[in-house]
């Protein structure tokens, strides 16, 4: 029965390669290893998505221009999925039959990633797998899709209950949530009743909104809702547009309590959109914020792939630019954001360099677990030899400063799931 289920998926899901949009190549070679991103370079992920691109392209750049003889070009092939589920498993079939990409890499978004997990089971016998998402889902790292696929950052359950040992830590007890009303909100409000409870704690309070909404959006309705619980701290999960509006609006309506917002709502990207509706409202809306991040600080110069990031991006300038071109949105100063594209980038190459044929999807699940201890650069190594597929665990608190994450330098005790 599984058999035919997988069977139909991939006869159903082919029948709609036909309706994909354009597929853009980041330096095409004939001998090129490629991989396959889909992400929402239209829609409310844009500014993420686009960021994400930028990192990891520029570190593919980097390895094409300096390799050493015997190192393959990487070729980056990339499409606009709106941050929409449908075209995202569109694009996937795409890249495993039609592009034949050696694997599925960075998609963005756990809207997209829950609905594509299936569809790597279904190709599972041609070697999918799909290295490190942009998202904390859990279900990308526990059975049955853990097998298909490879993780670097931290999950959401590791980064709200990283919020919430701060929240308590600072006497606030009295904690509510808003988040995004799909599987992405899901995860985080599932991760902080887990939290709370270890604690003897429960929600005050919860709204959600659309995984659509913008920054024009009114979010005052759940602003009142959670007033309503007088809230000293308030849990926020979604998308960055969708959080600009909400702290916008919770500030308007005269809540003070400190805002803890999870790393996909862009953390750089998030304050710079604050700093432009604060202008716009009279109001400083960078204050009482923190702000959970999955990698170090792209600005350390003490961190040796922080400083080669940075060049990193100097040397790919404008070049090579994304579905829906770089736009004037896109900071060419870097990002946290940018910095997980890059360490992503970074990891799948050491990845590709422990196989014998880079060309071969079936050498890849030994590779993963041949590399064993990996510098990235970071300050600690990673590996991708544990049960769930993941290279970090840690989470990176910050507060805001004039647009600028700055990394809290505390010491949190956390308890494991």
């Amino acid at each position: 029965m599984a058999g035919r289920l997988h069977l139909a998926l991939q006869v159903a899901v082919a029948a709609l390669l036909l309706a994909v949009g354009g597929i853009v190549s980041a330096g095409t070679t004939p001998d090129a290893v490629r991989l396959g991103m889909t992400a929402g370079f239209s829609g409310p992920t844009r500014a993420m998505a686009v960021e994400v691109y930028r990192g990891a392209v520029a570190c593919f750049d980097q390895h094409n221009r300096q390799g050493g003889p015997g190192d393959r070009p990487v070729e980056l092939r990339v499409a606009d999925d709106g941050y929409e589920p449908g075209p995202a498993i569109e694009n996937t079939v795409r890249f495993l039959t039609r592009d034949k990409v050696l694997a599925l890499f960075s998609q963005l978004g756990t809207p997209t990633v829950s609905r594509v997990l299936p569809v790597l089971r279904a190709y599972a016998d041609q070697g999918a797998r799909l290295f490190f998402p942009v998202s904390g889902l859990e279900a990308a790292r526990m059975p049955p899709y853990v097998r298909y696929t490879y993780n670097l950052r931290a999950s959401y359950r590791q980064e709200i209950e990283s919020l919430v040992a701060y929240f308590t830590s600072q006497g606030l007890t009295r904690i509510a949530i808003c988040h995004q009303a799909d599987a992405f909100g899901r995860s985080g409000w599932d991760g902080a009743r887990r939290a709370l409870a270890r604690r003897g704690l429960s929600l005050c309070g919860e709204a959600t909104f659309v995984r659509t909404a913008a920054t024009a959006e009114d979010m005052l309705p759940q602003a009142r809702v959670l007033a309503a619980c007088t809230p000293q701290a308030i849990l926020l999960v979604g998308a960055g547009p969708a959080c600009t509006a909400f702290i916008r609006d919770v500030r308007r309506a005269g809540l003070t309590a400190t805002v803890g917002v999870v790393s996909f709502a862009g953390g750089d990207i998030l304050l710079r959109a604050l700093a432009d509706e604060g202008v716009a409202q009279g109001l400083d809306l960078e204050r009482n914020l923190v702000l959970s991040q999955v990698t170090p600080d792209w600005r350390d110069d003490s961190l040796p792939a922080a400083r080669e990031y940075r060049q990193a991006l100097v040397d790919l300038g404008d070049r090579l630019p994304p579905p829906g071109g770089w736009g004037e949105q896109t900071t060419r100063e870097g990002s946290s954001v940018g910095f997980e594209g890059y360490l992503n980038a970074r990891l799948l190459l050491a990845v590709l360099g422990a196989m014998p044929d880079p060309g071969d999807r079936t050498g890849l699940d030994q590779a993963a677990a041949a590399i064993g201890q990996v510098d990235l650069g970071i300050g600690r190594p990673v590996s991708l030899a544990n049960q769930a597929h993941q290279a970090l665990d840690v989470v990176y608190l910050s507060t805001a400063e004039g647009t600028r994450l700055m990394p809290l330098r505390i010491t949190l005790a956390t308890v494991e799931d």
